[in-house]
């Protein structure tokens, strides 16, 4: 063995790195890392591996920015339903104004319709007896006119019938 090369337990390389042994015994399973040497049942591993592992977590660094460029696209997204939503409760407060102008319009209508009927039932009740009257003078026409050819029928003969 070679003084430079200087072999580690699972325990000294997960001080070094400032990480638990169960992750760095997690981490070396997923990489497929072998042993350097095996004391009994003590695994030694060279200094390549503290440099593989810190390789690793540079590699998935990466993907903690793309983590962060998703949170960052989430958060866009988040920020543009809201303007939606915004944008959609001032249509709703618009619409709920228009709403109630025409409330009031038909309402005023409303009352409108109601005055006229009341004008075009006192119109009515005030015709009612002139109607009548004026029905009355037509009726006692009628029997005037009436009367009259029937006298003048009266004064004619048989006789004078054709002249």
């Amino acid at each position: 063995m070679k003084q430079s090369e200087q072999l580690y337990s699972q325990n000294k390389i997960a001080e070094i790195l400032g990480i638990s042994r169960g992750t760095f015994s997690k981490w070396l399973k997923e990489n497929s890392v072998s042993p350097k040497q095996q004391k009994g049942q003590r695994k030694l591993y060279d200094e390549t591996v503290i440099e593989q592992y810190k390789q690793s977590k540079k590699t998935s660094g990466s993907k903690d920015s793309k983590r962060l460029t998703t949170v960052e696209l989430l958060q866009d997204n988040l920020k543009e339903k809201q303007q939606e939503i915004d944008y959609l409760k001032e249509q709703l407060e618009e619409k709920d104004a228009q709403i109630k102008v025409k409330d009031e319009t038909i309402s005023e209508f409303g009352l409108k319709f109601a005055k006229l009927a009341d004008q075009a039932q006192q119109l009515n009740l005030v015709d009612k007896p002139q109607l009548i009257k004026s029905k009355q003078e037509t009726a006692s026409n009628e029997k005037t006119v009436e009367k009259t050819p029937k006298n003048s029928k009266k004064e004619k003969r048989f006789w004078q019938f054709w002249k």
